[in-house]
């Protein structure tokens, strides 16, 4: 099978784990995917408003922006910030 995006997987996550178990979701932006929460539930199979989902957002960790840019993320620059979130 091929997953175009990641999210689509978040239902098959969500049954391999105990339902008291939370799942941290990663995205670029957090701002710009909370209000696509109605596209991910019918699309997805999933509700971020679910406690079980924690989305945190990357945009605010340094060289993060090479995302939004389109450009390549440097890994050894950006990884302090994404340990300290």
């Amino acid at each position: 099978p091929v997953f175009m995006s990641s999210m689509v997987q978040c239902p098959m996550v969500s049954v391999a784990f105990d339902k008291y178990d939370q799942i941290l979701i990663l995205t670029a932006n957090s701002g710009t995917l909370l209000p696509q929460k109605d596209v991910l539930l019918n699309h997805c199979g999933f509700d971020v408003d679910d406690d079980r989902f924690i989305i945190r957002g990357c945009q605010d960790v340094p060289g993060f922006e090479a995302v939004a840019k389109g450009e390549k993320v440097d890994v050894e620059y950006v990884t302090p910030g994404m340990v300290k979130m």
